[in-house]
């Protein structure tokens, strides 16, 4: 399976940069503050796919480490209930509850 998945991500790679090759047109990118006039289209579809990929790590990397913290937090709370479930069913019965039964007091 794992030489699968670095064939299918070397094929899709080949098939990006023979994409990229064939875009050879220059255009002109109008930021909000900077303006670029003859930029190589390539470029431009790079670094957007560059910034796509940063974007989306961090989004992963910031899921999953929450995740990870609210696992962590139920275990505890999972460790302490069961902790807390043993000692009473641990409890010794108290004896003296008994002595009062029989009418006598």
């Amino acid at each position: 399976m794992k030489l699968f998945k670095i064939f299918s991500a070397l094929l899709l790679l080949v098939l990006i940069l023979v994409f990229l090759l064939k875009n050879t047109e220059e255009v002109a990118i109008d930021l909000i503050f900077i303006q670029y006039e003859q930029v190589n289209i390539a470029f431009v579809m790079i670094g957007a796919l560059a910034i796509g990929i940063l974007i989306g790590y961090g989004v992963a990397v910031t899921s999953i480490i929450s995740s990870k913290s609210e696992s962590r937090s139920l275990k505890l709370k999972n460790r302490r209930l069961s902790d807390e479930l043993n000692d009473l069913r641990n409890v010794a019965i108290d004896e003296g509850i008994y002595d009062n039964d029989d009418g006598e007091d």
